[in-house]
C-alpha cells in the first residue's frame, strides 16, 4: 500500500514515474505514433471484436487524443511458437514483438487476443491479461468455451489499457488524502466499473503530463 499525504503529492509521484518508461525506446516510439495494432488469434465474435476495439479506443482518448486503432485478424497457428504445454509464453510474444519492430522500423503499441493461457510474471486465468508496459504490449487470453459478458469487452480491457498507458498501480492500492469516499473505479482488481474515479483519473492524467512535459523539453 503507498500512501500519500495530499492530492498533491500524488500527483506529483504520478507526474514524475514516466521517466522509467521513456527510458525504453519502444515506450517513446508508440506514444510519439499514437498507433495500436490489436492481433487477433481468437474464435471471439464479431461484436466482441468491435467492442474490444472501442474499449481500447476510448481509454486512449482520455489522455493521448487521437489515435489510430487497427483490429487484425491473423491465423492462431502462428502462435505455436511460443506455446509450451499448451501455455502461451509472454516473453517469447515479446521477443518476437521485438523483431518485428526492428524489422519494420515500427513500435506501435501491439495488442495480442489468444485462445491459449498465458504464462508471464504472475499466474493468469482465462479471460485475464498480461501487460508489459515500457514495452508497450498487452495480452488478453480467452477460454473459446465460455461465453463472456459484454461488460467484460468493455470493463475489464479498459482496465488493461490503463495499465498499458502508464497507470500501473491498481485502486486498492494506493491510499491518497483529500478525496474523501470514491466511486467504484475500473482499476480496483474487479474492474467493477467502466468508469475511473478522480483519483486514478488523476493519477493517469499527471502521468501523461510529465511525459508532454519531458517531450517538450
Amino acid at each position: 500500500m503507498m500512501r500519500f499525504k495530499s492530492i498533491s503529492e500524488w500527483k506529483n509521484y504520478c507526474f514524475n514515474t514516466h521517466k522509467a518508461y521513456l527510458k525504453n525506446r519502444y515506450f517513446s516510439c508508440w506514444i510519439k505514433q499514437k498507433k495500436v495494432d490489436i492481433f487477433n488469434y481468437t474464435s471471439l465474435e464479431k461484436g466482441a471484436l468491435q467492442d474490444i476495439k472501442k474499449s481500447v479506443e476510448g481509454a486512449l482518448r482520455l489522455c493521448k487524443g487521437s489515435s489510430k486503432v487497427t483490429m487484425l485478424t491473423r491465423n492462431p497457428s502462428e502462435l505455436n511458437f511460443a506455446v509450451k504445454n499448451s501455455i502461451l509464453i509472454g516473453k517469447d510474444i515479446m521477443k518476437m514483438v521485438k523483431k518485428s519492430r526492428k524489422k519494420d522500423k515500427s513500435c506501435s503499441a501491439r495488442i495480442f487476443l489468444a485462445n491459449k493461457r498465458a504464462a508471464g510474471n504472475g499466474l493468469l486465468r482465462f479471460g485475464d491479461a498480461l501487460t508489459y508496459v515500457s514495452d508497450g504490449m498487452t495480452i488478453f487470453t480467452f477460454d473459446p468455451s465460455v461465453k463472456y459478458p459484454k461488460r467484460f469487452f468493455r470493463d475489464e480491457v479498459k482496465h488493461e489499457i490503463y495499465h498499458l498507458l502508464g497507470l500501473n498501480a491498481y485502486h486498492e492500492d494506493t491510499e491518497v488524502k483529500g478525496y474523501g469516499k470514491l466511486s467504484k473505479c475500473n482499476m480496483e482488481y474487479n474492474a467493477p466499473s467502466e468508469i475511473l474515479c478522480q483519483k486514478c483519473r488523476d493519477g493517469l492524467m499527471s502521468f501523461w503530463e510529465g511525459v508532454k512535459n519531458a517531450k517538450s523539453s
